[in-house]
């Protein structure tokens, strides 16, 4: 069943959100999770175990629950651990590799 952008724009239970899909517009209210498409306005909506907006630790398993969120909070430990062991010096080189 397809859900049209306006209804959730202007309902208060529905808050602005992102998603694994960078380029849908998400909105969530706790465990649903409604993602449209920007060009039609339509979308759908699918419930989630894990209420991410619950504290920090639920957006974190919720995260781990997919690939693209795995991947992330593992780049996100590798680059923390690179600053706090050695200053930096990782995420210094790739930047000076990337950017001269």
């Amino acid at each position: 069943m397809s859900y049209r952008i306006e209804d959730f724009k202007n309902n208060q239970n529905w808050k602005p959100s992102f998603g694994e899909k960078l380029g849908k517009i998400h909105y969530r209210n706790k465990n649903w999770h409604a993602e449209f498409d920007p060009s039609t306005g339509y979308g759908d909506i699918h419930y989630d175990n894990i209420d991410p907006t619950e504290s920090l630790a639920s957006l974190l398993k919720h995260m781990y629950q997919s690939k693209t969120g795995k991947a992330v909070l593992i780049g996100g430990a590798g680059l923390l651990l690179d600053q706090i062991l050695i200053g930096g010096k990782v995420r210094k080189s790739i930047i000076k590799s990337l950017f001269g």
